[in-house]
């Protein structure tokens, strides 16, 4: 399990790439810088839902390919479970 913001960017580069959509592209289309892409996709800043929104209209795909299942998602109830 990962933290969410983790695991949102990473799907988010995945089906970016898997669209052929240049990061800067991206970056450009919903209105934040390349470099800032970058660090969402990496995991190393945080997203809002709103952008999140704007990434899913652009790339057209589902929500689901974006947010991951809950039980991939490690959060303070289940952090310390093994």
């Amino acid at each position: 399990m990962q933290p969410v913001q983790k695991l949102i960017g990473m799907n988010i580069k995945l089906a970016r790439t898997k669209r052929s959509i240049a990061q800067a592209e991206l970056a450009s289309k919903i209105g934040i810088e390349a470099s800032y892409l970058s660090r969402i996709e990496r995991g190393n800043v945080p997203v809002s839902c709103e952008r999140i929104y704007e990434v899913i209209h652009f790339l057209q795909c589902g929500i689901s390919e974006i947010f991951p299942e809950p039980s991939e998602v490690e959060t303070q109830f289940n952090r310390h479970e093994k």
